[in-house]
């Protein structure tokens, strides 16, 4: 192993025990439910599931769910924004119940596509993630190809992502 990776590593693995480090900023997942797949996006604190019920109610158990799981690395309005019309409270029950079912369930979603700012210890950092190709804006990724802030995310979301996008180059198994 590259000696300059050892450091980078053990960075990750603090990082990764420190999820408010992270803020996405946009988000692409397939979310298998109980009966069918969506397609869950998230683009400027605005959510959109691809399910009958955020059709009709602009909510869904689906994003609740997400909402749940990410709740600390998301920002304040994406954390509470309830869709593009108020829930309709009868509805809501049923659906908070199956959103923290869910919850409890992250391989039911698989993140295919990231946008995130990571808050290092010297800077913050735009992340991304298209299929299994990470990018970093740091300068470790930009001669490495990989890096403690990569590294920690895989860690953070590691049973949502694809089996590549979970390992990058193999590098990140050691964190």
């Amino acid at each position: 192993m590259h000696s300059s990776l050892i450091g980078k590593i053990e960075k990750a693995r603090r990082y990764a025990q420190e999820p408010h480090r992270v803020r996405i900023n946009g988000l692409d997942l397939a979310f298998q439910g109980e009966h069918d797949a969506y397609r869950i996006t998230l683009r400027q604190d605005d959510w959109s599931c691809s399910c009958h019920t955020f059709a009709v109610f602009g909510m869904c158990a689906h994003i609740m769910a997400v909402q749940r799981l990410l709740d600390v690395m998301l920002t304040a309005e994406a954390r509470t924004a309830h869709g593009r019309e108020p829930f309709v409270q009868s509805a809501l029950i049923g659906k908070i119940e199956k959103a923290r079912r869910y919850a409890q369930q992250p391989e039911r979603i698989r993140v295919e596509a990231l946008d995130l700012t990571f808050h290092g210890e010297h800077d913050a950092y735009a992340l991304t993630l298209q299929g299994q190709g990470w990018q970093c804006s740091c300068h470790t990724f930009a001669s490495v190809g990989l890096c403690a802030h990569v590294m920690a995310v895989q860690r953070l979301l590691e049973p949502m992502l694809t089996a590549e996008a979970r390992t990058g180059t193999g590098l990140a198994q050691a964190v």
